[in-house]
Formats: structure tokens, sequence, C-alpha cells
């Protein structure tokens, strides 16, 4: 099987570390902070766990994290071989996306941007879905390995096509949890009975951010799916990508859970802006 190297044990990099080496694959990883998953190989450094493998998984938090375990001096690049797929699952800055991408390309290495999504669940059980952005003659490359991981894998274009349809998709995810919120909070005062409301609501408009939200409004979830903290984080990713253009639900979401951050409430599920008041 392929030799897999998985750098950032997060939410969604511990599962799908799980779930490659549950497949057959022979898999290294490596975590800033170390003990994750301690039944598979622990690499000294991202450079150490590229050096042996043929694909290589990124899913680290954000920019900052991403470039160091890229561009460090033990970072991936450091230790990458020619031939070895790199794959950055993380969601990123369009910007840094293309910085990456370029620096791969100078060295003659493949490189696809691939975030997922699916949260907790679907790492956990290996049904999450690819968004890729990349040369598709190479994706058949990783034929055998994303069916360890995914139920699903979507290509959007060439690189960084992925990393910007994820802001997109995160963006409104990220309304229509809120708007859920807010639909609740008008149904409090008009004296309706929640109970009756939410699960109306389920049914329609309905959909999984529609459940996810009522659920997770009756019993916050535990662990989080996806926390506030990078939930603010993508959506200033994507009104960076988004420049100037006018976007007021896209400024109204992003300042709700800034509101989020600031009451400290970063490190609660993103669901945390349907309780504040």
């Amino acid at each position: 099987m392929t030799k897999v190297a998985v750098v950032g044990l997060g939410i969604m990099g511990r599962g799908m570390a799980a779930n490659l080496a549950a497949s057959g694959h022979d898999v290294v990883v490596w975590n800033r902070t170390p003990g994750r998953l301690p039944e598979l190989p622990q690499a000294a450094s991202p450079a150490l766990a590229a050096a042996g493998a043929e694909v290589v998984f990124e899913v680290t938090a954000d920019d900052a994290s991403s470039r160091q375990v890229w561009l460090g001096a033990d970072g991936i690049l450091a230790g990458a071989r020619p031939g070895t797929v790199l794959i950055s699952s993380a969601t990123l800055s369009v910007d840094w996306v293309a910085d990456l991408a370029a620096q791969c390309a100078e060295r003659g290495l493949s490189f696809f941007d691939m975030p997922v999504t699916g949260g907790a669940e679907g790492a956990r059980t290996g049904n999450l879905v690819m968004l890729v952005g990349g040369d598709p003659d190479r994706l058949a490359a990783l034929d055998d390995v994303l069916p360890a991981i995914s139920r699903q894998v979507r290509h959007f274009g060439p690189v960084g096509a992925g990393t910007r349809f994820k802001l997109v998709l995160n963006a409104l995810q990220a309304a229509h949890l809120a708007a859920f919120g807010e639909a609740i909070r008008m149904a409090a005062a008009a004296g309706l009975d929640l109970d009756q409301v939410g699960q109306a609501l389920v049914e329609r408009p309905g959909g999984v951010i529609s459940q996810m939200a009522w659920s997770s409004l009756l019993t916050p979830p535990e662990p989080i799916n996806f926390s506030a903290e990078w939930a603010a984080k993508d959506l200033s990713y994507a009104r960076r990508m988004d420049g100037a253009a006018h976007r007021p639900i896209l400024d109204a979401v992003l300042s709700l859970f800034s509101r989020a951050l600031d009451e400290g409430r970063g490190q609660e599920d993103w669901s945390i802006v349907n309780r504040l008041d």
C-alpha cells in the first residue's frame, strides 16, 4: 500500500490518519504536540515525515501554522522527494495557497489544494468530501488513497480552486447557521413553542446545517464540530479573497463570529453564535 504522511493531528487530521492506517496504508504522523495517535509511527519533524512518504497531507489550522510546517528548516519541503504528491487539506487563504503551489512547482513537486468538508464525524468515519484544486491528470495517482478518507472527490479546477470553493462554502454555511439562530430568537419573541419551531425548521428549509444548528442548540456538541475561532478565520479569508466587493451578509456574519471571539468563546463550537444575547 501507499506510504502516507499526515502532518497535523487536529480534529480532521487525526481522523484522516486513523482511517488511512485502518485501510492498510503505511502511515507516519507529525503533530506540534506529540502523543496524538500514539499507535502510529511519530516523525520527529515534518521534513522527516515527508522524506519517507509517497503522499503527504498537511492538515494544520491556518496560514501561519501551515507556512511553518511547509517552509521551516525542518518543514515538508525540506524533506519531500521528487515524485512525492503534496496535499494541503487545511482551509487557508488564497494568497498563501498560490505562494505554496509556486514553491512546490519550482521544486518539480506535484501539489494539490484539497480542503475537506464533512466535519468531525466525516473525518472519524472516512466520509469526507475532498474539494480539489490541481492537475486532474495527476489526481488519478491518489485513487488508492482518497477512498480511505472520503466518500466523494470534487475537482473544481487548477490549483487554488478547491480553496476558493471551500471559502465560499464556509461563508454560506456560517450565514445559514447564524440565520437559524436569529429565526429561533424571532420565534421566541413571537411566543411560539420552540420545540415545534425547531423541528419544523429542520424539515423546511432543512438541510445539514439546519439539523446541526438545532441539535447544537438543544445539546452543545462534545467534542465540538468546528470552533468559532476557525469559523472566524475562514470568514476573514473569504473576505480577503473577495476584496472590496459589497457583501453585507458576509460582513454581518464575520462581525458576529468576531464578537464571539471578543467574548472569549473562540474555543467553543461555532454554534455558540446562536447563544449570544
